[in-house]
């Protein structure tokens, strides 16, 4: 798993929500959460850089590459992948053929019985778990994977897939969403990491969204 980095050099020393800090990782659910511009997927690039995976897909865990901006990350030899968006690679976390076969996960469908089920064994298979010891914990580094999927298919990632798969995996994940600070979880089971980017984000998205149903309520005569 991955415990912790720090930037030494460079711009995201002069990024309000990193700047010189340890930003530290639990063993479950950690949410880079912030605007764009914020520093979620530079932080991603720099945890995969150093895991030896910065191309993306799967690294072994034990040989590491260079980390840019002279970055510290804390990690021990479990394997990590990483997921980016932002290149056109066959190993994207839900890939497009899925989300044409299920178009209720890119649409406001409604959740069906065996949905969660059927997309983590989709995502287990893809991920190549079975080659994993079973007490291995690898790390999974998702950027933005819910950007393209619809809102109840948000909520079925955050409320439901997500708190699966950190029972075998240490998930970081850059998102824009505002669910996983609707469902954090904060328990003696699972307590969610959330790290925050940008200050006072996640009360104005807050605040937004209930003008917004505030709105939907007054049309509707609610």
């Amino acid at each position: 798993m991955i415990s912790a980095l720090q930037f030494k050099s460079g711009y995201p020393l002069k990024l309000p929500g990193i700047g010189g800090r340890r930003i530290a990782f639990g063993d479950r659910i950690n949410v880079l959460f912030g605007p764009n511009g914020a520093g979620k997927t530079t932080i991603l690039s720099t945890l995969a850089a150093a895991c030896g995976c910065g191309e993306g897909g799967w690294s072994n865990g034990r040989d590491g590459g260079e980390a840019p901006f002279g970055a510290t990350v804390q990690r021990d030899g479990q394997p990590v992948f990483y997921q980016d968006c932002y290149r056109d690679s066959e190993q994207s976390f839900v890939g497009a053929d899925y989300l044409e076969a299920n178009a209720h996960l890119r649409s406001t469908g409604e959740k069906r019985i065996g949905l969660v089920n059927e997309l983590i064994d989709y995502i287990e298979d893809r991920f190549l778990t079975y080659r994993q010891k079973r007490t291995d914990r690898p790390t999974l580094l998702l950027d933005e994977v819910d950007n393209h999927i619809g809102f109840a298919g948000q909520a079925i990632l955050w409320g439901e897939l997500f708190a699966r798969l950190s029972k075998k995996y240490q998930l970081i994940i850059a998102t824009h969403s505002i669910f996983p600070i609707l469902l954090r979880r904060d328990s003696n089971l699972r307590r969610d990491n959330i790290i925050l980017l940008s200050p006072q984000y996640d009360h104005v998205c807050l605040q937004e969204l209930g003008r917004a149903i505030d709105y939907y309520n007054r049309q509707r005569g609610s």
